[in-house]
């Protein structure tokens, strides 16, 4: 009798299947916030076209360029992923510069602090999937 009962349980298990969606993976959210983290890097990593500035970055924010600079750092974005460049001066609100696109998902984001001469420029990166 206890061989009949587990046999009828096994087969029940077996045809019945509940399909519940999952969640969209985390590592999804690291990956792009990585990709806005390094974009950022390489941009203070870019070598200025003058000698008073360490950085290509420092060099266009210095000079008031901020669509310039919003689009050095969104050229190094990975392929694959969108952003949209933020840019606040000391304790100012935070503006688009940039390409300035509309996401079609969900975003994430990426901060850095750029110390440049006696102002501390925040830039912020909203960063969603292409195509989604």
């Amino acid at each position: 009798m206890l061989t009949l009962f587990w046999l009828f349980f096994m087969t029940a298990a077996f045809l019945i299947t509940v399909h519940v969606p999952d969640e969209v993976s985390i590592s999804i959210d690291a990956e792009m916030q990585f990709a806005g983290e390094d974009a950022i890097n390489l941009g203070l990593g870019t070598n200025a076209t003058g000698v008073d500035y360490e950085s290509r970055l420092a060099e266009l924010l210095s000079s008031g360029e901020k669509d310039q600079a919003c689009e050095l750092v969104q050229s190094y974005i990975a392929t694959g992923i969108e952003a949209n460049c933020w840019l606040a001066k000391d304790s100012g609100t935070s503006q688009p510069h940039g390409e300035v696109a509309t996401p079609g998902s969900s975003t994430v984001n990426a901060h850095g602090l750029i110390a440049v001469d006696d102002h501390i420029w925040t830039i912020s990166l909203d960063l969603w999937e292409r195509g989604s």
